[in-house]
């Protein structure tokens, strides 16, 4: 599999964001900390050599450089693919192994250390990163590994070969399998993200679409049906002409973006804007809209209330019959909300019998301002009067884009695994000092260092375990690691131990001080290390913390603290990209919901209803019979767009209409058993519906969509009143002409 750090776009098989941050991050710790190490590398690279082979050690030195060179040009974006450079890098330590030997002191003297360990840990590190295949990143790493030990077999002590040998397998193996995790890791949470993000994007286009849909409905209702209702009666005509102008202007708007709203509004500056459409009703009723309110709301929250209010007072207008007290107040409540009361002491009604008929309840009211994040109530008794209450209440916490959205970042390295491994190496360091007692030094210090460590291991294990440390535990760690450090070099000659023999001090105070330092304690561990240093200082001379591998240690210790901070970096990176892509998916569902919705179902309103609405301006609202017939045609036409928008294609409309001239009454009620069919399934089973109903002559036509729950699609019932039993008083139950129910396809192609 190709390796590349820039052209892979996020979530791709396996190449998420996340995961080529991750290996960009660990490339730029291999660039930095291969530059330390080999300055570290460059004291043992000058002793190693023979003195008369200065020709032969410059062709070494370039091949040094390119490895160290190599990394970085694999972080450039117009650089050939990265991997191209990290196997430069591989095969420039692999022609350092092999021409080496013929210019190496043998044996190198007592001390020394191989300075090719160093340059070696740069070329684990790229085959790491530069091979996906875990196992063939192992074979390579231990193929160099055992080139290495080959290298230097008979010019250091055989104890120190085999320690350096297997120590270095070891670690291969631990960078390929820690890549491994990283990789691992990194890819579910860019899938876990990438799932998230699908879900997010397809729960806020259906919300976007049903709140546009709703809104549709309510605007439409409030100005083009009620005006065609207001013409069709005939009582009013210069009401009529007035909301017509009004309406046309709304279906005339061609504007293709959405207005883009300020994130809140004033109360009294929503209440202004609508200030005369409440001017129509105030001979009709008291209007106390309070616009002093100190109340700040979303402004489709705003929108929604006020609408809602108007239709309230429109059906109370219409409906309520003579009334002696009709009013609309608003208040603000103890949270900061609003709530506004329409009521009036009418007629009344039967709330919970509300006919699916009365869209000015169900659509303008009740589902306009839910979608609005607000609350509707409508309390009614026949001879009592109705009380509308609409309430809005400011959320517990501000809403932000990506709300219920944003899966947990996984961890890409645990700190619990991490301090686990930190405590193995503390276990192994203390197996090794008294090891390296029994069998070769013999010399007390290590045994006395490994004891004081089996002391402090159960702190540091606890440590490790929870995360957490006091104060005067971390301190009394850094007293007993300043101990160990006055011991462990005890009877040891630092002439005569190299960086193999002695790394159980170096590594187990340092695997002790990140224990320490990752649980949050800063200065213990600094002061443990640096005392560390002058002690081995002062024991191995000015160049024992190079020597001995100290310095090397301390900066893979950096490195590792860079990897951890550097994976913080990317996955807050990565979290700053995914709240910026959910902002982009809201504002991309608004758009698309608006050009789906809005846009296209204005621009049916305006081809069916503008040249009826410019008709009644022309006539100023007095309309003969012909013309008000047509209002009541025209007005049941577009309430089938709203309550059974999925029963509809131009074949029904026309069947429908047809009826509908003749003085029938069709009904057409869409419950959403439908939705889920794609346009071409859709079509069959409404084009099926309509030559049913097209050579009827029933009185009343009534077309339902089935439930999901059932094997039907649409319902058909026609029916015809008995005229003579009516007539005699007798029961004047409906004649059924036709009943029918139109299964479900067996194959059905859900839309997408």
């Amino acid at each position: 599999m190709p390796f590349t750090l820039s052209t892979i776009p996020p979530h791709s098989d396996g190449e998420g964001s996340l995961c080529l941050g991750v290996e960009r991050g660990v490339v730029a710790i291999i660039s930095v900390v291969g530059v330390l190490l080999a300055l570290l590398a460059v004291p043992d690279f000058l002793h190693d050599h023979l003195p008369t082979t200065a020709a032969w050690m410059l062709e070494s030195l370039v091949f040094g450089v390119l490895q160290i060179a190599a990394p970085p040009l694999a972080l450039a974006k117009r650089a050939a693919p990265a991997a191209v450079w990290l196997w430069v890098s591989v095969g420039a330590n692999v022609a350092l192994l092999l021409f080496e030997p013929f210019i190496l002191k043998d044996p190198l003297p007592d001390g020394a250390t191989p300075w090719l360990l160093s340059m070696t840990l740069i070329g684990f590190g790229c085959v790491a990163v530069a091979e996906k295949r875990p196992r063939r990143a192992a074979v390579i790493s231990l193929g160099i590994t055992a080139a290495l030990t080959a290298v230097y077999a008979g010019r250091i002590p055989a104890s120190h070969s085999v320690i350096d040998g297997v120590g270095f397998a070891l670690l291969s193996c631990s960078l390929v399998a820690g890549m491994k995790v990283l990789r691992a890791r990194a890819d579910r949470a860019d899938k876990v993200e990438h799932k998230a993000q699908l879900s997010f994007e397809a729960k806020n286009r259906h919300e976007a679409l049903e709140k546009e849909r709703t809104a549709t409905d309510s605007l439409l209702h409030d100005s083009v049906l009620a005006t065609l209702l207001s013409a069709a009666g005939g009582e009013t005509p210069g009401r009529a002409h007035s909301m017509a102008a009004s309406a046309l202007q709304i279906i005339s708007d061609t504007d293709d973006h959405p207005v883009m709203h300020a994130p809140t509004v004033k109360w009294q500056d929503a209440v202004a804007k609508r200030r005369h459409e409440w001017d129509m009703f105030r001979p009709h009723a008291l209007i106390d809209l309070s616009a002093e309110l100190d109340v700040v709301l979303p402004p489709a929250s705003a929108d929604a209330l006020l609408a809602a209010a108007l239709q309230a007072l429109t059906n109370s207008v219409t409906h309520a019959g003579p009334v002696s007290r009709r009013t609309a107040t608003a208040t603000v409540l103890p949270d900061g909300g609003v709530e506004i009361t329409v009521s009036d002491n009418g007629k009344g009604f039967n709330a919970s019998a509300i006919s699916e008929e009365r869209l000015g309840v169900r659509v303008s009211i009740l589902e306009n301002v839910h979608q609005a994040g607000g609350a509707a109530h409508i309390r009614s008794v026949p001879g009592e009067g109705t009380t509308v209450t609409l309430r809005w209440q400011p959320p517990t916490r501000s809403p932000s884009p990506d709300d219920n959205a944003k899966p947990p970042r996984i961890a890409l390295i645990p700190q619990h695994q991490m301090l686990r491994i930190l405590s193995a190496v503390m276990i192994m360091a203390i197996l090794t000092a008294i090891s390296e007692t029994a069998l070769f030094s013999r010399a007390v210090g290590p045994l006395i260092a490994a004891g004081i460590g089996l002391i402090l291991l159960p702190a540091l294990l606890r440590g490790a375990k929870t995360g957490t440390m006091s104060g005067r535990t971390a301190w009394g760690i850094a007293t007993g690691g300043i101990l160990l450090c006055c011991t462990a070099t005890i009877g040891l000659n630092p002439h005569k131990v190299d960086a193999g023999s002695i790394y159980w001090y170096t590594c187990g105070i340092l695997a002790g001080a990140v224990i320490v330092w990752t649980t949050g304690h800063r200065a213990p561990p600094i002061v443990t290390v640096a005392f560390q240093l002058t002690q081995i200082t002062l024991w191995a001379g000015p160049t024992g913390a190079i020597r001995l591998g100290f310095a090397a240690e301390i900066v893979l210790v950096i490195a590792g603290l860079m990897m951890r901070r550097a994976i913080q970096r990317v996955s807050a990176a990565a979290d700053i990209s995914a709240a910026t892509q959910r902002t982009l998916t809201l504002h991309q569902a608004q758009l698309d919901a608006f050009h789906l919705e809005r846009r296209a179902r204005l621009h049916h309103t305006r081809t069916d209803a503008a040249p009826m609405l410019r008709h009644i301006i022309d006539q100023h609202g007095v309309l003969d019979q012909a013309s008000r017939t047509e209002c009541r045609v025209l007005e049941q036409a577009l309430r089938d767009e709203i309550r059974g928008r999925h029963l509809l294609n131009p074949t029904m409309r026309d069947a429908i209409s047809a009826h509908r001239r003749r003085g029938a009454h069709v009904q057409v009620l869409d419950d959403g058993g439908l939705d889920n069919y794609d346009p071409d399934t859709l079509n069959v089973l409404i084009d099926n519906a309509a030559s049913q109903i097209e050579p009827l002559h029933s009185a009343r036509i009534v077309l339902r969509t089935g439930s999901l729950d059932t094997d039907t699609a649409i319902t058909i019932v026609a029916s015809t009143p008995d005229e003579t039993a009516a007539a005699l008083g007798l029961d004047d139950d409906d004649d059924v002409d036709l009943w029918v129910t139109i299964p479900r396809p067996a194959q059905v192609t859900l839309a997408a």
